[in-house]
């Protein structure tokens, strides 16, 4: 794909703020919310948490990972390697007042951590006339033997 796919992908991820981080538990998946802080123009992801949650032991036993982001006319699914950074001066430059309000400490402190997706692939759709076009066209197709071309979707390397 171009650098204008993987612009395209970058500019979904960002517009949307909250994603659904995938990992691998010790039984199944497991599928939690999470605010992005950063995405680079690679299509990296930036998270904070804290230190003592399933999702960190989780990244640290097995790093492959799956972020979702669902909007109303945009959807991305990014596959990628976490890991957790410790880092106190990447902490502070990504620090912010949500961060602060949901964590109760500040960067320095131990027990929050970075999550860092080295994002591999991603797969995005999009519709502009939202998720109602979408069952539209598909109803369409099924009365009209007409495939359904609800929007534009690709699969893009990060």
């Amino acid at each position: 794909m171009s650098n204008d796919d993987t612009r395209k992908v970058v500019e979904i991820l960002k517009d949307i703020r909250v994603a659904m981080v995938t990992t691998h538990g010790p039984d199944r998946l497991y599928s939690r919310p999470l605010t992005v802080i950063d995405v680079t123009e690679d299509g990296d992801l930036w998270f904070f948490t804290v230190t003592e949650t399933d999702l960190v032991r989780e990244i640290e036993a097995h790093s492959e990972v799956n972020v979702s982001f669902a909007g109303n006319k945009k959807w991305v699914s990014v596959a990628g390697n976490a890991r957790i950074v410790r880092d106190v001066e990447k902490k502070r430059e990504l620090w912010n007042s949500m961060v602060e309000t949901f964590v109760g400490e500040d960067p320095e402190a131990s027990n929050v951590v970075l999550v860092h997706v080295d994002s591999d692939s991603a797969e995005y759709w999009e519709n502009p006339g939202g998720a109602a076009s979408v069952v539209a066209s598909w109803v369409k197709e099924k009365f009209t033997d007409k495939s359904a071309h609800p929007g534009d979707s690709g699969t893009v390397d990060l």
